[in-house]
Order: structure tokens, then sequence, then C-alpha cells
């Protein structure tokens, strides 16, 4: 049997409907903020590698890699072009590139499992100054590429090669013996 309703049943019904109502946009609210947080904490450890090379006459070239970002950058690929066609070297680099050999090559080791933190600038290889210098700068402008792969401590990675102006998301790094740098 249905009992006509009172006013105080209705009440209580809408009431009821309204708490119900208020608790799901509360639950939703909060996980809006949890998302917000992540990303927050993804930020916060955001790597970002830049590449730069440099030759003024009568100085030493300079390759290099910094880390402009806020988290560490770990590095899971390192790979050197010449001509599109990998290198393994840093003195077969020089050779293909100037026809001279590597004499007083300084260079870095940057490899898997190299970490750069932020505000690290690592010197990838320097050629002392004189004329090999002038002729690896003027060849490595448009002959030689490199490539790093590096991941954030939340794997999220990106490549950063020295044709493109910024680094580009990627899902992972891969690795490839035959086309991996030694140093």
């Amino acid at each position: 049997m249905n009992e006509p309703r009172t006013r105080a049943d209705r009440v209580d019904r809408w009431l009821s409907l309204a708490a119900g109502v208020a608790a799901l946009f509360a639950v939703g609210v909060s996980l809006y903020q949890a998302r917000l947080a992540r990303e927050q904490l993804r930020a916060s450890a955001w790597p970002y590698l830049a590449q730069s090379n440099s030759y003024v006459p009568e100085q030493p070239y300079t390759r290099q890699v910094e880390n402009q970002g806020v988290g560490p950058a770990r590095v899971r690929a390192f790979r050197v072009l010449v001509d599109g066609r990998p290198a393994q070297t840093w003195g077969a680099v020089v050779r293909s590139l100037t026809g001279a050999p590597d004499s007083a090559v300084v260079y870095s080791s940057l490899s898997r499992g190299s970490v750069l933190s932020p505000g690290t600038v690592l010197t990838l290889l320097q050629l002392p100054a004189g004329q090999q210098a002038e002729r690896f700068w003027a060849a490595a402008q448009t002959r030689l590429e490199t490539v790093i792969c590096y991941c954030s401590i939340y794997d999220e990675c990106w490549e950063a090669d020295s044709r493109l102006e910024e680094p580009v998301p990627v899902r992972a790094c891969t690795t490839d013996a035959g086309t991996a740098f030694r140093q």
C-alpha cells in the first residue's frame, strides 16, 4: 500500500539525493587533484638535453650536451652518424670528417647508464685549435649528427637529435649493437 508521502519524507529524499551528488562530486574533485599532483611530480623531474658545438678561429672545436631540465637525464642510447651512417668511435668520426688522424682529441664517455644531473654540461668532444678543428667544424655542419635517447626517473623518454631544435618524445629508447657508439 502506498501511503501518502509527507512533506518531511520528500525533504529527506531530496537531502539524501543532494548528499549523494555532493559525494560523487567530491570523489571527482579528489581524482582530478590526484592527477594534477602526479603531473606536477613528473614536471619536477623533467630532464631536457640540449646539444651544442662551437668553434672560433684559433680556439678548440667543442661539442657539448647540457641537461637544462630540472630532473636527471638517464641516458639509454647514444649514436653518432657521419653522412647518415653510424660511427663507433670519435677517432673514426675525426678521420671521416677531416681526413687526418685524431691527434690530441679529448672526449668524454656518454653511454647507456650515464646520468646527467640538472645543470650538468658534458663535453663530448674537443679538438685542439688549428686546421683540424677548422676542417672538422666545417664538415660537422652538414655531415655530423649525434642522437641521445634519454629518460626521466618516471621512464618518460625523449630523443635529442643534433639536427633538431628540441628533443622529441619517444615511447622507449632502443639500442642496436650495430649502431651503438663505443667512444
